[in-house]
């Protein structure tokens, strides 16, 4: 969401973002970062009446923040009760009440301002509520303000009627006009509502004049649930990366005095196995390096790439730049699938300085993105956008995020069953000996490609696949393509509120 505010805001459009505070205004770093003041005007009190009958009081009070012309509303607690919802540190904590408190709190501002946006954008459930209420409550009023919702994750609980009504997060039960694939009908909010049984996620892609994805993959997974007629108000806004690889040419002479992948590489080994953060496992006397990140869960297949080293030539390392979300029993299978390979894996359970990553991913030979479920895959084409090229999943959106050298020997990778062990291990073995003997000029190197195929394009020096690698990002993954992809949603969206208008 934040690419898409940044180009907005390129574009000379007035953004102003809404979210709950989550704690970032009690940090001085974050008030000086985003230029935060308290707004002592807005100063609102009301109360929820929960299903016991009982009234629960909120205060709610609110920061405005500016970064490269972009508006910043945060919505904070201006007492106990609402600030240990609203303010929550942890983004993910408390979210049913964080997301109810911020849906009330967006009301209050637009009935005290008067502002009527030209466009609604959510993201996700835990703003899509707050989205609903705004679209219905600016409907009843006349106004037939469009409205986006991107879905990137189906994620939501569902809830009773009461926690999205007015007696709790503040959606009036009005009839208001709704999609029903040939027209708009009038339909109570309600209706809607329990038409899905409370599930907030596909209660919002109903209400949503369109629906945006960051893939074709995930888009048909959702409509294959929620109903293909959704189809015609969906659209696509692939996400972008702002990686460089002249970028990180720059952090590595800076960091390590060199910027020849060949070299560097063992710098970063040695760098990650003294780092000074939670790890397992260290690298050592190896010779060619494969990385992959992400969240330490059984969704992102470390265990499957772990594994998939037993048929590697053991000159092949494997980095996990992980991040814990305490998954303690899918941790300790990693630890031991790790154990069986001594000198070869290092895990990584912190996340690293930003720049560290992105030099790591620079110097490796190879990015593997495992995943078992990958809506879309960011971290593939940040690795691609630096010229490392990458095997990813045949899951998802993972699959538009990569050329296949199967496709086009401008091809950026390969995408292979990762439930295949043999096909992944050979993948990876493959392209690592490819880009290290570009990397260092060694044209015997090649000989070691395991793929027949493969290694007859390499031998013929067909394959330039770290070039190829940022050429594909260049193409389709850059601010350019995401305001173009953007711009055509919000028209979709405009159309469809349109038709509400006039229905």
């Amino acid at each position: 969401m934040s690419k898409y505010v940044k180009a907005l805001s390129k574009m000379g459009v007035e953004v102003t973002v809404f979210l709950p505070s989550h704690g970032r205004h009690l940090s001085e770093d974050f008030r000086r970062a985003f230029n935060l003041r308290h707004l002592e005007w807005f100063k609102v009190r009301g109360f929820r009446r929960g299903v016991d009958g009982r009234q629960y009081w909120y205060f709610i009070g609110a920061e405005e923040g500016f970064i490269d012309n972009i508006r910043f509303i945060m919505f904070k607690g201006l007492d106990y009760d609402t600030g240990r919802y609203l303010d929550q540190w942890d983004i993910y904590s408390e979210l049913p009440e964080k997301a109810s408190l911020y849906a009330r709190a967006l009301k209050h501002w637009v009935d005290l301002t008067g502002d009527v946006p030209d466009l609604i954008h959510s993201n996700d459930w835990t703003s899509g509520l707050a989205g609903v209420l705004l679209k219905v409550y600016l409907e009843s009023r006349g106004w037939a303000v469009p409205y986006v919702h991107s879905l990137h994750l189906l994620s939501s609980p569902s809830f009773p009627w009461h926690y999205a009504s007015s007696d709790w997060s503040g959606i009036d039960d009005v009839l208001h006009r709704l999609w029903v694939g040939h027209r708009h009908e009038l339909r109570s909010v309600k209706s809607v509502w329990d038409s899905v049984y409370g599930n907030v996620d596909h209660f919002t892609a109903l209400e949503a004049d369109a629906l945006a994805f960051t893939s074709y993959g995930y888009l048909n997974e959702v409509l294959d649930k929620f109903g293909r007629w959704l189809e015609p108000k969906s659209c696509i806004v692939h996400n972008v990366t702002d990686w460089s690889v002249g970028e990180v040419r720059e952090l590595a002479s800076r960091y390590f005095n060199t910027d020849v992948r060949s070299i560097l590489k063992y710098y970063v080994i040695d760098y990650m196995n003294n780092a000074n953060v939670g790890k397992y496992g260290y690298l050592r006397d190896i010779k060619l390096l494969t990385i992959s990140s992400g969240r330490l869960t059984a969704q992102k297949g470390f265990d499957m790439l772990i594994k998939a080293l037993s048929n590697m030539d053991r000159d092949i390392g494997l980095l996990v730049c992980g991040i814990s979300v305490g998954d303690a029993e899918f941790e300790r299978r990693i630890k031991e699938l790790a154990n069986l390979f001594p000198g070869r894996v290092l895990i990584l359970f912190n996340q690293m300085p930003l720049d560290i990553v992105k030099i790591a991913v620079y110097s490796s030979n190879v990015f593997v993105v495992p995943s078992r479920y990958e809506p879309f895959g960011m971290v593939s084409i940040e690795a691609q956008a630096v010229g490392t090229p990458v095997v990813v999943s045949n899951v998802g959106g993972l699959p538009e995020t990569v050329l296949d050298l199967r496709r086009s020997i401008e091809g950026s990778g390969l995408i292979v069953d990762v439930w295949n062990e043999w096909e992944l291990s050979k993948a990876v073995e493959s392209l690592a000996y490819i880009t290290e003997s570009e990397d260092s000029g060694n044209r015997d190197l090649v000989w070691r490609v395991s793929i027949d195929w493969l290694r007859d394009l390499a031998l013929r020096g067909d394959v330039h696949i770290r070039l190829n690698a940022i050429k594909w990002v260049n193409s389709r993954f850059r601010e350019d393509s995401l305001v173009k992809e953007l711009t055509a949603c919000y028209e979709k969206a405009r159309l469809y509120a349109y038709y509400r208008s006039i229905s």
